[in-house]
């Protein structure tokens, strides 16, 4: 298809910003424009009064317990309701998206990387209409061949599907330390709450900032370095890290400083539209994934976790900030060295040695896994746990009762788990719902 005839396929008013001809599959150069001074701090959080339901869910029996108010946990909330389930969802927060929001704010992403047809709504082209209306069209442009949306117009849609939905008024505060199952019936109990359910669905996600060994040993020792997603992280003109959320701290740095931000990662940018291999959101390699025995699914996820990396157009971003001097990346881990007594903290690497004020680690999430509260119900109602990961149903069952979307599922669903697209795909395969994943 030439672009001609692509824009005449685009749906009227949404703004398409075309890779150029010829670009590989795999590693497409899209156009990115350059970003606002500061990003917007848009939250889904609902502008009206939250009516929180009573701790105890006032004794009533719901269809389904939500364990997490993140991406999976809405994304399957919004589905099950639209099939008439009666939902109820706790996090710690009181609010969906509260802590998915605020990672996204600590590295200001600009760009979702996933496809506007990768979102929260039960309807597979929600967002393509949501971004078609008028009072949309600040935030309509969608980047490169793949049609990736704005962080703000993904955030925007999200809170209008909760809104929608009324999900707002089915979150619970508290903090989940037990599920029981007794008479057919999930028991969930924590701070305060307890609530009763025919389904649980744990949709925790990853919390856990990943911190090196050396990290830990130099922060118990005093020396300023800190992880981008442990809180109000300063704005550090050092920082360790080769992915996706490296650079655009680095970015967001520079912005917020004009001043020369280093980057130390062990290794070239990696370059990948997605931080898996997009082919495995497809039926057909879902299908091959599940024909897969499972020592070859956890030696495959073994092999492939972890990797960082960052779509074409925000490595040209990157290339055009080391020629004009807003960054400086290294490839190498450089030596730390911190005196206590003088408080002075150097990085030394290959050219020498530099002061710096403080470290920023970009480290990722450690990877969820079957632990603390969780790991003790798995041992009480006797749930298999296969390398720290449950071993689930074809419906997304880890036991009578009990299922599992995010991170989790990553030994049933493969690679794309974590991302939004698998949020897609396990929602769709829980019982009573009747959803395209993609």
């Amino acid at each position: 298809m030439n672009t001609r005839a692509g824009l005449a396929l685009a749906p009227e008013g949404i703004r398409l910003i075309r890779e150029p001809p010829g670009s590989r599959q795999h590693h497409p150069r899209a156009i990115e424009p350059t970003p606002p001074a500061s990003a917007p701090e848009a939250r889904v959080v609902p502008d009206r009064p939250r009516t929180t339901p009573p701790p105890s869910g006032g004794g009533a029996l719901f269809d389904w317990i939500i364990v997490g108010g993140g991406p999976h946990g809405v994304c399957a909330a919004r589905a099950l309701t639209a099939g008439g389930a009666s939902v109820r969802i706790v996090d710690p927060s009181g609010a969906l998206l509260e802590r998915w929001g605020v990672r996204a704010r600590a590295v200001e992403m600009v760009w979702m990387r996933s496809p506007a047809g990768h979102h929260l709504d039960a309807q597979p082209v929600s967002l393509h209409h949501f971004l078609h209306r008028p009072e949309h069209a600040d935030v309509a442009e969608l980047a490169g061949r793949l049609r990736r949306p704005t962080h703000e117009a993904f955030l925007r849609h999200s809170r209008e599907v909760v809104e929608t939905a009324g999900l707002d008024r089915s979150v619970v505060r508290g903090r989940v330390s037990s599920i029981q199952r007794r008479n057919g019936e999930s028991i969930v109990r924590g701070d305060g709450l307890e609530l009763r359910g025919r389904r649980v669905l744990i949709a925790t996600g990853s919390n856990t900032p990943r911190i090196p060994a050396w990290a830990k040993r130099m922060r118990d020792e005093g020396a300023p370095i800190r992880h981008v997603f442990e809180g109000d992280a300063p704005l550090d003109l050092d920082l360790v890290g080769g992915g996706i959320s490296s650079v655009q701290r680095a970015l967001m740095v520079h912005r917020a400083t004009r001043r020369t931000v280093r980057v130390w990662m062990r290794h070239p940018l990696r370059e990948a539209e997605f931080d898996f291999d997009r082919d495995w959101t497809k039926h057909r390699f879902a299908a091959e994934w599940n024909a897969l025995d499972e020592s070859a699914r956890i030696d495959f996820l073994a092999r492939h976790g972890g990797r960082g990396s960052v779509p074409g157009g925000l490595a040209r971003r990157v290339e055009r900030a080391v020629r004009n001097g807003s960054l400086r990346v290294a490839h190498e881990l450089p030596a730390f060295e911190w005196d206590a007594a003088t408080q002075e903290l150097r990085l030394r690497g290959s050219e020498g040695a530099v002061r710096s004020s403080g470290v920023t680690l970009l480290t990722g999430l450690e990877p969820e896994a079957v632990s603390g509260w969780l790991r003790s119900t798995a041992e009480d109602l006797g749930l298999p746990v296969v390398h720290g990961m449950p071993r689930l149903r074809a419906d997304m069952e880890w036991g009578e009762g009990i299922h599992v979307t995010g991170s989790l599922a990553r030994l049933r669903l493969g690679p794309m788990a974590p991302n939004i697209v698998g949020a897609r795909w396990a929602t769709s395969l829980l019982p009573g719902v009747r959803m395209q994943p993609v």
